[in-house]
C-alpha cells in the first residue's frame, strides 16, 4: 500500500484598494450661465413659472456667461434672479490661500433678506474666479444668483511708479484677480456695529431690530417701542393701550403669531400637509390663484380652504387686486 501525502501551499495576496484622487473643483465644475440668474434680471408676470434650483444638489458650480462672475454678497430683493426668493452669499469671498471655506447662503423673501438659509462651500481659484459647492434649496421657488462685479480703477501715477495700483470704491475690496472689485460684507466685522441685526447691502449695510423694537437715533442701537403712538407699537394691525403697556390685536379670522406683534392666518399642520382657512371677508376684493396644480382650494359661503401638500415643490398663493 502506498501512502501519498499531499501538501497544499497557500498564496496569500493582500489587495489594497486604490481610492480615486479627488478632483480639484477649480477644474471640475458645472457652469451656471442662464441670463435670468443675474441680479439685474427682475421677474415679470409674462416670464412664466419662476425658476427653482431643485436640480442643484451637492456639485461644484461656477457662474459664467450672462449669469455673472460670482455670487452676490449683498441682499437681493425678492422677485429677482428669475425667481421669487433669490439666494445670495452672506459673507465675503475667500482668498486663494484660504482653500475651501464655508459660508451662509440666504434666500430673500417678504422683506426678509435671510428668511431661509443653508450652508455652502466656496473656493477661490488660480484663474481669479470662484467655484461653489451648492446644496439643493429646501423649498421652491428658490434659485442661486450671479452678479457682474465692477472692474477697479487704475491709479494713474503720471510715470512716478512702475506698478500702478488698482483702487476700489468704498464698500468694495479687490478680488483675487487683482482687477475685480468685490462687495465688502461689513456685517462680518463686529456685526457692523449693529446691536441686533446687520444686513449687508451693495457697497453698504444697514442695521435692523427684532419685532417690537426700533432703531435709535444712532442708526445702530435698538430700543423698545413705548406704546401704540410709536410706529403702532410694532403691531401689524391694531394696537390697543392698557395704561403703561399695550397689546397687539388682530381682525376676525387672524391670530397673533409667536412674536405677539404679527397677525397671521390660522393653519393646521399635518404630517404631510398644511391646511389654511381664510375668511372670505378678509380677502375682500382680492382673487386667490393657486399656481401649482398639486394644491387644492375649496371655497364655501364663509371661508376659502386651501390644502398645501408638503411632498410637492412650488406651492405659491398669488393674490391680485381686482
Amino acid at each position: 500500500m502506498f501512502q501519498v501525502l499531499l501538501w497544499a501551499s497557500c498564496l496569500v495576496i493582500r489587495i489594497t484598494p486604490v481610492l480615486p484622487m479627488a478632483l480639484d473643483p477649480c477644474s471640475a465644475y458645472i457652469s451656471l450661465n442662464e441670463p435670468w440668474r443675474n441680479t439685474d434680471h427682475q421677474l415679470k408676470e409674462d416670464d412664466g413659472q419662476p425658476a427653482c434650483d431643485n436640480h442643484v444638489d451637492g456639485e461644484w458650480y461656477r457662474f459664467t456667461g450672462m449669469a455673472g462672475d460670482a455670487m452676490p454678497t449683498f441682499c437681493i430683493h425678492e422677485n429677482h434672479c428669475g425667481t421669487h426668493a433669490p439666494i445670495w452669499l452672506n459673507g465675503n469671498h475667500p482668498q486663494e490661500v484660504d482653500g475651501i471655506v464655508q459660508r451662509q447662503a440666504c434666500a430673500s423673501f417678504n422683506g426678509n433678506c435671510c428668511l431661509w438659509n443653508n450652508t455652502v462651500e466656496v473656493k477661490a481659484c488660480p484663474g481669479g474666479y470662484y467655484v461653489y459647492h451648492l446644496t439643493k434649496p429646501s423649498v421652491c421657488f428658490h434659485a442661486y444668483c450671479g452678479h457682474f462685479y465692477d472692474i477697479c480703477d487704475v491709479v494713474d501715477c503720471q510715470g512716478t511708479c512702475s506698478n500702478p495700483e488698482c483702487m476700489c470704491s468704498e464698500g468694495t475690496i479687490l478680488g483675487p484677480d487683482q482687477q475685480t472689485c468685490l462687495d465688502e460684507n461689513e456685517c462680518e466685522k463686529n456685526n457692523g456695529g449693529c446691536s441686533e441685526i446687520c444686513v449687508n447691502l451693495k457697497n453698504s449695510y444697514r442695521c435692523e431690530c427684532g419685532v417690537g423694537r426700533v432703531l435709535g437715533s444712532d442708526g445702530k442701537t435698538c430700543e423698545d417701542i413705548e406704546g401704540c403712538q410709536n410706529k403702532n407699537g410694532g403691531c401689524s394691525h391694531s394696537c390697543r393701550g392698557y395704561g403703561t403697556t399695550y397689546q397687539c390685536e388682530c381682525p376676525r379670522g387672524l391670530v397673533l403669531s409667536e412674536d405677539n406683534h404679527t397677525c397671521q392666518v390660522p393653519m393646521r399642520c399635518q404630517s404631510n400637509a398644511i391646511e389654511v382657512n381664510i375668511p372670505k371677508d378678509l380677502v375682500g376684493g382680492l382673487e386667490v390663484f393657486l399656481t401649482n396644480t398639486s394644491c387644492r382650494g375649496v371655497s364655501n359661503g364663509t371661508h376659502i380652504n386651501i390644502y398645501f401638500s408638503l411632498k410637492t415643490c412650488g406651492t405659491v398663493v398669488d393674490m391680485r387686486v381686482r
